[in-house]
């Protein structure tokens, strides 16, 4: 029997086998313009999850920050009012200087092109 199963194998694999068939062979101006398209759906489609996914992060992170705010709030609203306007204080005295060194940049390079 086991030479009979090696009779079998040996003229499976001694037969001619098809080349495999490459799948760029049928590609035509159509089809390339078919998949393409497919492609840019593809990517709007994955667009949209990842803004979808995004706006589902923001939305974890507001949730967060407001119980944080309510918590602060519960405690000694006055106090926490006061740390809160220091720091947009600070925010905003950050801010202004950034805005006076961008200021301060451009008018420089002004300079650098008026010469």
């Amino acid at each position: 029997m086991s030479m009979w199963l090696a009779a079998v194998l040996a003229l499976v694999l001694s037969q001619d086998k098809p080349a495999p068939k490459d799948d760029h062979e049928d590609l035509t101006p159509e089809k390339a313009i078919e998949l393409l398209k497919e492609v840019q759906g593809l990517m709007t489609k994955s667009e949209d999850l990842l803004n979808d996914s995004s706006r589902g992060k923001a939305v974890e992170t507001e949730d967060v920050i407001l119980k944080r705010i309510n918590e602060l709030l519960k405690d000694d609203p006055a106090a926490a009012q006061k740390k809160t306007l220091e720091k947009i204080e600070k925010l905003m005295s950050k801010s202004e200087g950034s805005q006076k060194d961008a200021i301060e940049r451009m008018a420089e390079i002004l300079r650098k092109a008026k010469s």
